[in-house]
């Protein structure tokens, strides 16, 4: 884990960290995986009030109720980063239905302190394990004007995704959701929860991203400018995007 992080350190920074400086973002990293794995175990047990209480401020909201006022549904994309709950809770407040995005996770115990959390906030699960059939309902629901959650930042071993920069190498991003976006003609509208140092939550909602088809580009603009925003937010918050693994592709060549 040690070698793994300082390897993603490098490709965030873009240079060598001193040990010192190694050994802090590291700790910071594994502080911040540890405060989200006891986040969903208390956020499986509260309210969606008691969640709301922990939302310190929100940036961007004018934006996103002006993207949302053309009630086309919309994706929201987002990263392992921060408080994922909280987030939830927040979104649940002004949008009735709420479908997220996600695989099974090999830890039944985790997965149902995560399964009772999204009941308690009445939001609706859709395990991309399921296949098409997910897919087809989640279309449905974005004609119908319902909001589709997904994380944008970590691409699954067979699920399409394009190599995009990042900071400084590159990484996969998901392309499921753009593809989505294109299908049913709604907005991307890339929305993050950051911890911040009183312990409560910043919530952010960047500009929406409509995804225009541009034949004969290299990368997809509307790929590139979800990743654009992801970078944007890894490089203000490093110790909180929740990478142990690796995250870089030129790390997955070099091993």
């Amino acid at each position: 884990m040690r070698l793994q992080t300082r390897r993603n350190s490098a490709l965030i920074f873009g240079r060598t960290l001193s040990v010192g400086e190694q050994r802090a973002y590291t700790r910071g990293v594994l502080r911040s995986f540890i405060d989200f794995v006891i986040d969903v175990g208390q956020s499986s047990h509260d309210t969606a009030a008691r969640l709301l209480e922990r939302i310190e401020c929100t940036e961007g909201e004018a934006g996103y109720r002006a993207a949302r006022a053309t009630r086309r549904g919309a994706i929201m994309v987002t990263a392992h980063m921060g408080s994922f709950e909280v987030g939830l809770a927040a979104l649940r407040q002004v949008e009735p239905r709420v479908h997220v995005v996600y695989r099974r996770d090999a830890s039944g115990p985790f997965e149902s302190m995560r399964a009772r959390m999204r009941r308690r906030l009445g939001v609706i699960e859709a395990p991309i394990d399921d296949g098409l059939g997910t897919w087809m309902s989640l279309r449905d629901g974005l004609f119908n004007d319902d909001v589709v959650v997904v994380q944008a930042d970590r691409a699954m071993p067979g699920q399409r995704s394009q190599r995009v920069p990042f900071l400084h190498g590159h990484i996969r991003i998901p392309t499921g959701a753009v593809r989505l976006a294109r299908m049913t003609g709604c907005p991307i509208i890339p929305v993050y929860t950051v911890r911040l140092s009183s312990g409560r939550f910043a919530v952010y909602m960047h500009a929406a991203i409509e995804p225009q088809v541009c034949a004969g580009a290299t990368i997809d603009p509307a790929v590139l400018a979800v990743a654009e925003s992801l970078e944007s937010m890894v490089a203000k918050h490093p110790q909180q995007w929740l990478v142990l693994g690796a995250a870089f592709e030129e790390d997955v060549e070099h091993a």
